[in-house]
């Protein structure tokens, strides 16, 4: 993928993964951004190679839970 049009994905991802993360968590945005930006996945998903963008929001949510119960992250095979 083009590198422009990966950057201009990304935040809108971001965003809907944070609204999930708020909505689930009953956390508030600031909370929801911690919560997200302290974890590996979002490192990973910061990256277009790990192609974790174009997996939905409620799967990365689930992937984001699991990280925070084990400390690792279990990528999908399809990824």
């Amino acid at each position: 993928m083009d590198n422009n049009v990966f950057k201009s994905i990304l935040p809108f991802k971001i965003q809907d993964l944070i609204s999930i993360i708020k909505d689930r968590k009953h956390l508030n945005f600031t909370e929801a951004l911690h919560y997200l930006y302290e974890s590996k996945l979002y490192n990973a998903f910061s990256i277009e190679d790990t192609k974790l963008w174009h997996l939905s929001s409620e799967k990365l949510f689930d992937m984001l839970e699991n990280e925070k119960l084990t400390k690792e992250i279990i990528f999908p095979d399809y990824v």
